[in-house]
């Protein structure tokens, strides 16, 4: 049986495998962005929750932890739409 750490890695390789698939597909870029920024806050998510192991710690520090991963996509995100006007 597979142990929960390493399923949860395996996921992370899927995931980064979708976004690099996405990023190298020929779409617009407006439209790989949000999936591809989705897909790193779900990433970002699990390696919080699971690899940094705060899923069981009192809120304010999780919250801390995401809200400083949702800040630098959020950049990300606005820089790459300046980029593009």
């Amino acid at each position: 049986m597979m142990k929960a750490a390493t399923f949860q890695w395996l996921i992370l390789l899927a995931m980064t495998a979708v976004a690099v698939g996405l990023s190298q597909a020929a779409l617009s870029d407006n439209a790989i962005l949000a999936p591809v920024l989705l897909t790193t806050l779900v990433k970002g998510r699990i390696v919080i929750d699971r690899f940094m192991a705060l899923q069981g710690v009192i809120a304010p520090w999780r919250w801390v932890v995401l809200g400083w991963l949702v800040l630098v996509l959020g950049l990300i995100g606005y820089a790459f739409h300046m980029a593009q006007t």
